[in-house]
């Protein structure tokens, strides 16, 4: 059996549009392009969602987790 992944609710997705929310596993995948902004990601994130684990990941990581092209952001 093929497990479906829940990419978080919209008002996630609009509010975090660089991050990736699998709720069923309680991670957050967060498109990160430097030391200061995984700082100030990971801040925010246990802040915000301290329930979740975060996971940083490059551009090519982003998209194959099915984020958007951060250019068309």
């Amino acid at each position: 059996m093929t497990k479906k992944k829940r990419m978080g609710s919209s008002s996630q997705r609009k509010q975090y549009p660089t991050h990736i929310f699998l709720e069923e596993e309680k991670e957050i995948w967060a498109f990160c392009t430097s030391s200061i902004s995984a700082m100030a990601i990971s801040a925010r994130m246990k802040e915000s969602f301290p329930d979740y684990k975060l996971c940083l990941c490059n551009r090519e990581t982003f998209l194959s987790l099915g984020g958007k092209s951060v250019n068309d952001l």
